[in-house]
């Protein structure tokens, strides 16, 4: 049986085309179809959730690490760069 939208059950019943029994079935369809819909809604809110937290403990992490590499120029801002050569020594 296909589920009426709720205003088309209501202007068949007041017009009386359809049943109480009717109505309340057709009504208890809907609240059906609502809840499927509702629990849907839940469990995609849910695993977007997830996402955001794992993404934001990603974001905590990367600016720890910004945190601790800026840290670590302001007190050392004479580190030799990787790849420049190394100073000669006297011999």
């Amino acid at each position: 049986m296909a589920t009426y939208e709720h205003k088309q059950v209501l202007a068949d019943y007041a017009n009386s085309r359809i049943t109480p029994e009717m109505a309340i079935g057709h009504s208890l369809q809907r609240i059906d179809k609502l809840y499927e819909t509702l629990a849907l809604a839940n469990a995609s809110r849910t695993a977007e959730q997830t996402k955001i937290d794992a993404l934001e403990k990603h974001v905590h992490t990367l600016q720890a690490t910004v945190d601790n590499l800026t840290a670590r120029k302001e007190t050392e801002p004479y580190m030799r760069k990787p790849n420049a050569p190394r100073p000669l020594r006297p011999e």
